[in-house]
């Protein structure tokens, strides 16, 4: 394939994915399109057998590339789509679906194309994606149904991407611009450190252009793959959620600077939202008191306020309380 005949780069990575990579695969192979695509897929030192499942399907499928790594490249924060991935591609759009993820539309990528060919002012499309929740705690449910009371197709507006992914789309709906993988600013690179690459992404992609959003269900995002996927049990990790959350609002931070002067009451808004939620999570209860957090107190539910109530001014019951839980002091 001519590098000048590619359309679309499909990046998929890949980490103990050896239950779902078939699927991954296959979906992007299914893809009927009127233009050659390349799969590149990377393998982050899977210690199952996932590289040996993407090494079989590279030696079949020509379109396919594959990197399998010796070193988990995730563990010494190295961002992988800019080192290993995005220059093996040739594509004018790129679209993402991690391992355990898939495509559940073979017309996906051709209606993406087709909305971007015909539109040179958006810089992204997306689309719908359901929520399949591998413990089958949950039913499956709609991605945009989750935070957002619109339907039909639609722009996704910045004031909802920086409330936070849930609020815009999934990664494996993405599709966009080759132009915007590169030259990318110093806040994508802050959040990419933290492990949420997407949402950075989305908010450059928002400030370059605008961002269509298709109300039709064509990929498949499954929470609880495993037990190191971001979705698993991440409530019941402090570190994990401390580390998610005091990184947003570095990153928010550095936004800031990047950001026309008619968004920055909403990035700064943003932040001190970040700001209030580190203060719940390190227990720094009081604090929310102060302004400009105690107007986020007050639309709080009664049954928090009256926890940072007794947090703030009764610290013995809070005590208590946790003693008979069975928590520590802290």
């Amino acid at each position: 394939m001519g590098n000048n005949e590619c359309m679309v780069s499909v990046l998929c990575t890949a980490y103990n994915h050896e239950a779902y990579i078939r699927d991954a695969l296959e979906s992007f192979l299914a893809q009927k399109t009127d233009f050659p695509f390349e799969i590149i897929v990377n393998d982050d030192a899977s210690p199952d057998g996932t590289a040996a499942i993407i090494k079989e399907y590279a030696a079949r499928y020509p379109q396919i590339t594959a990197f399998c790594q010796s070193k988990n490249l995730y563990s010494q924060n190295i961002n992988i789509e800019d080192t290993v991935m995005l220059p093996a591609s040739h594509g004018k759009y790129i679209a993402f679906c991690e391992g355990d993820d898939y495509w559940s539309d073979p017309e996906k990528l051709q209606r993406q194309v087709d909305f971007m060919e015909a539109h040179p002012e958006y810089s992204a499309c997306t689309h719908d994606t359901v929520i399949h929740c591998c413990d089958g705690s949950e039913p499956d449910k709609l991605y945009s149904r989750v935070h957002c009371p619109e339907s039909g197709d639609r722009d996704i507006q910045f004031t909802d991407i920086i409330k936070g992914m849930a609020h815009a789309y999934h990664t494996s709906s993405l599709l966009f611009r080759r132009e915007y993988a590169f030259g990318l600013p110093d806040y994508f690179y802050c959040g990419a450190k933290y492990g949420f690459a997407d949402y950075p992404r989305a908010l450059f992609l928002s400030l370059n252009g605008r961002i269509r959003f298709i109300d039709r269900p064509m990929s498949v995002y499954r929470m609880l793959s495993n037990p190191t996927s971001w979705s698993s049990n991440l409530d019941a990790q402090y570190k994990k959620l401390h580390h998610f959350v005091y990184g947003q609002t570095q990153m928010l931070r550095l936004l800031a600077a990047h950001t026309p002067e008619a968004l920055q009451q909403t990035v700064s808004q943003a932040i001190t939202e970040r700001e209030f939620e580190l203060m719940y999570i390190e227990g720094r209860d009081r604090e929310q008191r102060r302004a400009p957090y105690r107007e986020l107190l007050r639309r709080q539910p009664f049954s928090y306020r009256l926890k940072n109530f007794i947090k703030s001014y009764l610290p013995f019951l809070q005590r208590i309380h946790r003693r008979r839980k069975g928590f520590g002091e802290n």
